[in-house]
Formats: structure tokens, sequence, C-alpha cells
């Protein structure tokens, strides 16, 4: 009896992990129903983490606050013994706002800020943020100035708290943090991060990411400027500087943020997420282990999800198939990463839209073709 491990990320824009998973089952076992499938919710600090960690969790508890345009919206915090895990995408996301809405100049963390409000307010150990698919690229400004931190101009006007956002990062003079809300007692604060780069510069939080929040060229130039003073601000308000530590410039600068003032550790998502949800032990005693995501290419390999299931594939020595969108990867670099196969939607339907469209479609025929080398394992 094969023994199969499907863990896959979300196909972003088309199918969440617990759907892709659902039909790579169902389409191999319609196929060999003498398969042992075990198929897990998963992500990788980003939107759907908190899906994930759901089945295993104690209990859920539901906040009011506010979404990227300050709009009421209710969000969850999954709590496990004496931990809290939550997801600055469930109220600081770039999924919550219409491609008309999406605006990384006035776009805010106020609402994540209020989240992390609540959990400091908990009788907990540990915390494990996922900062993933965010909006923004305030830096944090408006998650800081829901925990009472202050702002001020060259004129030593406060800048509205309820207000502020990516757009007023060149106009901050002056930061008071004495009123900055902490924990209740010392918490081991973690950060699911999946990406190493800087706070700012070519590799920075606004030349990479914010154009898929919104922004054109001028904008990430307006941003990037903002983010360089208020970096500045902040070295001299602390008397330290982490601008350049790996992953400052996750999630709009929230990865400087939390490090700067909450001494937070970041930490390659799906080494928190694989953790919590035991994932090693799964992988070990599998035959094969079926993995996924929408697009795969260079940056799969480096801190997300694909690459901490290649890392423990090869430690066990087992089969790894790759189930896409789209594929980037040269078949060098398969190989040299030791995914055994890879099946992309592209291969039946190059058309971007159309393949999003009827990803499900597509999804389920490819599981049918991989079916048939299933005596390969």
């Amino acid at each position: 009896m094969i023994k199969i491990l499907i863990i896959t990320d979300k196909f972003k824009g088309s199918l969440t992990s617990r759907q892709a998973s659902t039909i790579i089952s169902e389409s191999l076992m319609s196929v060999n129903k003498s398969l042992k499938i075990e198929a897990r919710e998963i992500a990788d600090g980003g939107d759907g983490t908190i899906e994930s960690i759901k089945s295993m969790s104690d209990r859920i508890i539901y906040v009011k606050t506010y979404d990227p345009l300050m709009r009421s919206i209710i969000v969850p915090i999954a709590i496990k013994d004496k931990c809290a895990f939550c997801e600055m995408a469930q109220s600081s996301g770039v999924s919550l706002l219409s491609a008309d809405e999406r605006n990384p100049m006035i776009s805010s963390t106020y609402g994540f800020g209020v989240v992390l409000s609540k959990i400091f307010e908990m009788d907990i150990d540990k915390v494990v943020i996922g900062i993933g698919g965010s909006a923004t690229n305030d830096v944090g400004v408006g998650m800081l100035s829901a925990l009472g931190c202050r702002f001020f101009d060259s004129s030593d006007n406060m800048i509205d708290p309820l207000k502020i956002s990516g757009k007023d990062l060149i106009s901050i003079h002056k930061i008071d943090s004495s009123n900055l809300k902490l924990p209740n007692k010392k918490i081991d604060l973690n950060v699911a991060c999946d990406v190493n780069n800087p706070l700012y510069g070519p590799s920075g939080a606004s030349f990479v990411f914010s154009y898929q929040k919104g922004a054109d060229r001028s904008m990430a130039e307006q941003l990037e400027m903002g983010v360089i003073h208020f970096s500045k601000i902040c070295n001299q308000h602390l008397g330290y500087d982490l601008s350049f530590k790996q992953g400052s410039g996750a999630a709009g600068g929230m990865g400087f943020a939390l490090r700067s003032f909450f001494n937070a550790k970041l930490t390659p998502g799906w080494k928190l997420i694989f953790n919590i949800l035991n994932i090693e032990e799964s992988i070990k005693d599998a035959h094969l282990v079926i993995t996924g995501e929408g697009r795969v290419d260079g940056q799969s390999l480096s801190g997300k999800l694909l690459h901490g299931v290649i890392n423990l594939t090869e430690k066990y020595n087992k089969k790894l198939w790759v189930f896409c969108g789209s594929n980037m990867l040269s078949d060098r670099e398969l190989i040299d990463n030791g995914i055994d196969r890879i099946f992309s939607i592209s291969d039946l339907e190059p058309n971007k839209e159309r393949a999003i469209l009827n990803a499900q479609k597509y999804l389920h025929k490819i599981s049918l073709k991989a079916a048939t080398f299933l005596n390969e394992i």
C-alpha cells in the first residue's frame, strides 16, 4: 500500500490549500483506491495560516478591528495551550481589497495593531504571527499607532493615529513610544516570514513588493523615500538600526517594526507551521510527498513552503511530486532540488486567466495524469 502525504499551499487567486489537496486526493483515489492518503491544510505564514491550524486549536477568539482602509472587520485568533496564532492578512491583507482599492500609500496596518493589542492582554507564553499577504507599505506605523505609539511631524504636530499610512512616513520627525502597549508579561514573539528582503534598497519592501499592492513606479519611489527616512528616525529613537536584517522588508516593513519595537524573532513560516502541525513525522511515514502552489519559481526555493518540503523529503529520502499553476524552474533546478516530478496546469492551459478561472478542472486533469506514474513509487 502506498502512503501519500499531500501538503499543498494555496493556488493564489483560484484554490485554497484545502481545495487543492482535496482535488488531488480524490483524483488519485479515483484511479487507485488502495492508496492511503493523508491530506493536510498548510500555509507558510501568509493568508491561509489560521485555516491550517484551526483544527488543532483549543479555541478561536474573534476580534473586531479594521481592514487596510479602516473599515470594520472581524478576524480570528487561534489559541493552543498558551500560544496565540494570528495572521496579518486577516486584517491588513491585500485579499481584503478590490483591485481598484489597492494603494499602499493609504493602506494601513492599524487593524493588525488592534489584534496584537488584544493578544497582549492574554495570559499566554508565546505568539506566532503570520505576516504574508499584506496590502501595506507603512513599516508598521499603523500597527504601532494602534498600540499607543505617537508620531510627530517637523512642526511637532501629531499625525492622526487613525489615518497614518505609507504616505506619512516621509513626514515623521519624532517618535513617542512612552505609551507603547507591551504584553502583560514576557512572551516569546515569533514571526512567520518567508522572505529575506531588507527594509529598503533595490530588493527592499517598496521596489519588490509594493507593485502587487497597487503601486506604480512613481508611487514605489515615493514610498522608498519615506521608508528610508522613517528608518533613520527609528535609528535615532531606538539607538540601533535593523533595516538590513533579513526579513525586515517583509509585509511592507512589518518585519522591521516587529523586530525593532518588540524584539520579535523572524523565522521561515514553513518551519513554524511544520513544527506546530508535526509535519516532519508525517513526511517520515510517507512513501510519496505531494506539495504545490500557484507558481513555482526561484523564490519558491528560498524560504517558502516548497523549500521546507524539499529539506525534509531529502532528509528522509522520500519521493517528491509538485503540482502547480505554472512552473518557471528548469529541468536542472528540479533535479538539483530533489523534485522527482512536476505537474503544471499551464501545460494544459497556457492562458493564465483561463487557467485560474478553471483551476479545479485543470488540477483534476493533471492529477489524473500524475496517477499514471504511481508505479514509480
